[in-house]
């Protein structure tokens, strides 16, 4: 085997920026994600057992009867180990100490949200100080601008990643289908802006969308709309009614996914790695168990030929003969030449000494 050391050009990290696309569409109180339907399965609806407009978490217990799935357990011990959702009082009060076993759920979901408050709530206070890091950008982050009513629509951090990008947030209202009004941050400031008005305001970072137009500007069925109407259906308490059933909202808007991956070049150099230690490397018909005898305490082993492997278009002679080995397999040990990473070739390098390679490899960190 043989050993190389890698250069400080050998190495390199790359960080790559992806953009995903999420679209939520909103409509009688129900969300649909992405334009996707859930698939039916034998116990449920959704095959993937969470809610629809809702993404699994951990992807487990698809199409499983709800007695026979997997899921997290921690036995209560001395340690005092638990679950994040479970409290300290809940942990000393519900479970004994007879080694109780406290079980976890693996069919968690994700989705948006929605929530209205009237006058400053403790919720809308707690993002002051958020709303005054974006303040530099424009003065309808003043926190004195939503002191009436506002509509807070939550996005889980999983769908947008570090950040949500900026200009590429919309919000739509359709009437029958059709679509009857759209929000935009254009300007990218973090600013909704319908008509030239500033409806509202997005907080990037955090995936908050803060909606405090309450001016009425839309008649769907004889119920008034506002902005801060959007999204309707989804949040705590409301109900649905048949004068409801024309409305509907789409959300759309794109994620910054930052994604950190190591370079490695790895150099198969001219003249050498060309000897191998497997069998098939040397000609079969010489025996290998035929010896020297040289004195009674030591034996030199015959030497045996190297097989020439050497491509040729003739079949009735043999090439001139050149020393080959492939090369299927690259492994990338630390300092202490501890193995740490193996990378494989699907298809096996033919390796002359006249021929050199590098090898690229990339590692997801």
């Amino acid at each position: 085997m043989s050993y190389f050391e890698l250069k400080d050009n050998d190495v390199f990290v790359n960080t790559i920026e992806a953009n995903p696309d999420q679209s939520f569409y909103i409509h009688s109180a129900s969300i649909y994600l992405n334009n996707h339907q859930a698939v039916s399965g034998t116990y449920s609806d959704n095959i993937l057992g969470v809610p629809e407009g809702h993404i699994s978490l951990f992807e487990y217990n698809v199409n499983r009867d709800t007695n026979n799935r997997i899921h997290p357990f921690i036995t209560k011990g001395g340690q005092k180990q638990r679950f994040k959702s479970t409290s300290v009082t809940e942990w000393n009060t519900q479970f004994g100490y007879d080694g109780e076993v406290i079980a976890g759920n693996y069919n968690l979901s994700a989705s948006i949200s929605r929530e209205t408050m009237v006058s400053p709530s403790g919720k809308l206070r707690a993002l002051r100080s958020s709303l005054n890091h974006y303040s530099f950008w424009s003065k309808s982050f003043d926190f004195d601008n939503f002191q009436s009513t506002v509509s807070m629509i939550n996005i889980p951090s999983v769908f947008y990643g570090s950040s949500i990008k900026k200009g590429s947030v919309s919000l739509k209202i359709y009437n029958g289908g059709i679509l009857d009004s759209e929000a935009t941050d254009s300007g990218r400031r973090g600013e909704l802006v319908y008509n030239n008005a500033i409806i509202g305001n997005i907080l990037y970072d955090e995936g908050i969308i803060l909606l405090n137009e309450s001016t009425n500007h839309a008649t769907i069925n004889g119920i008034m709309y506002a902005w801060t109407d959007f999204g309707f259906g989804i949040g705590d308490g409301e109900t649905i009614t048949p004068s409801h059933l024309d409305i509907s909202f789409a959300l759309d808007f794109q994620g910054v996914s930052q994604v950190q991956n190591m370079t490695v070049l790895a150099k198969a150099p001219e003249g050498m790695l060309n000897h191998s230690n497997n069998p098939t490397y040397l000609q079969k018909s010489e025996n290998p168990f035929v010896h020297y005898h040289t004195s009674s305490y030591e034996f030199i082993e015959k030497r045996r030929k190297v097989k020439n492997i050497v491509p040729s278009e003739q079949s009735d002679a043999e090439p001139p003969f050149d020393k080959e080995t492939y090369i299927s397999k690259i492994c990338l040990y630390d300092e202490h030449r501890r193995l740490v990473g193996v990378c494989k070739l699907a298809t096996p390098i033919r390796k002359s000494e006249a021929k050199e390679y590098l090898f690229k490899m990339k590692i997801d960190l």
